[in-house]
């Protein structure tokens, strides 16, 4: 090959060298910018710390409130994969719905009723003798007597076990204001035995209101706890049930509950806070008093905890 054909060579090969560099220049940012959509479109970019939905439901035979496609079902797994720890009702969601969320980040707590029994669970009429008086506002429940082992079995070795082989990462224990409302020692008992039958799945376990049972648990055994974290309902708002409508909460009751929180977080507790129809600017000021004490605490638009905006 003579100079002349080696000099074109070199020159073919620097401008097919240039014409690769202004391609990927080029193109870079595109590329770039593709990735990014298919990263959020996959796993949301704002992700909200704390919801409670014990509304949503993925079931299909829930009388029209519920879903009926794959394709909805997606939607709400997408809706709750912002958030990056929910409270849900276990019933209807499968090993799947929790593997999709752990994958986008999202743990999520199994909703429990400890303290009180519903005319819908499937084993109402096994334990309706165990019931010991009316829930206020919700005509379908009542408080039952968690002194009852045969009750105590019930939560830990079924629903619980259930819960767990689910792939639930925690439980959320509520109405552990039974101790509130019937102040004896076997009731306080009991609900620990519960908490202690629990203990062998390893899951971390928040319990919501119980501020009583809490209180006097953090006296007797506060290195010991057999809970990690509390939720508490109405500290900044009250909500009215016969209006369906939320006011600002009295100062007495608010500073009472500001007072038990900070006595849960000094004894090593997580605490969430649960408002319904908090407005902008109390939601400011609750957003404020959270980040300063490090608590989370979610707003819900209505107090059958469907989907709000997150």
């Amino acid at each position: 090959m003579d100079i002349y054909s080696i000099n074109k060579r070199k020159e073919k090969d620097t401008l097919s060298s240039k014409s690769l560099h202004f391609s990927f220049n080029f193109f870079a940012p595109f590329l770039l910018v593709l990735l990014l959509f298919l990263f959020f479109h996959a796993f949301p970019r704002k992700r909200e710390d704390y919801g409670v939905f014990l509304g949503i439901s993925m079931s299909s035979d829930t009388g029209g409130e519920g879903l009926t496609s794959d394709d909805k079902e997606t939607d709400q797994l997408l809706f709750l994969a912002k958030y990056k720890t929910v409270i849900l009702s276990p019933g209807s969601f499968t090993k799947k719905d929790l593997q999709y969320l752990h994958r986008a980040g999202t743990k999520a707590y199994a909703y429990i009723n400890v303290g009180a029994l519903e005319e819908y669970d499937p084993e109402y009429l096994r334990f309706k003798k165990l019931t010991l008086a009316p829930y206020e506002n919700w005509e379908d429940e009542s408080w039952v007597d968690v002194s009852d082992k045969e009750w105590q079995n019930y939560i830990t070795e079924k629903i619980a076990k259930e819960i767990a082989e689910l792939g639930f990462d925690g439980f959320f224990l509520d109405n552990f204001d039974v101790y509130y409302l019937f102040p004896e020692e076997k009731i306080y008992r009991g609900l620990d035995a519960v908490l202690s039958g629990l203990q062998k799945y390893n899951m971390p376990i928040i319990l919501n209101g119980g501020d009583s049972y809490v209180s006097r648990a953090i006296e007797e055994n506060a290195t010991d706890l057999l809970f990690q974290g509390v939720n508490q309902e109405d500290v900044f708002t009250a909500y009215h049930f016969d209006t369906n409508s939320s006011s600002l909460q009295d100062s007495d009751t608010r500073r009472y509950y500001q007072d038990y929180l900070e006595k849960a977080k000094n004894a090593g507790l997580s605490v969430f806070i649960l408002e319904y129809k908090a407005d902008k600017e109390l939601s400011k000021e609750v957003s404020s008093y959270c980040k300063e004490k490090h608590f989370q605490w979610y707003n819900a638009p209505d107090i059958f905890l469907t989907e709000g905006k997150a």
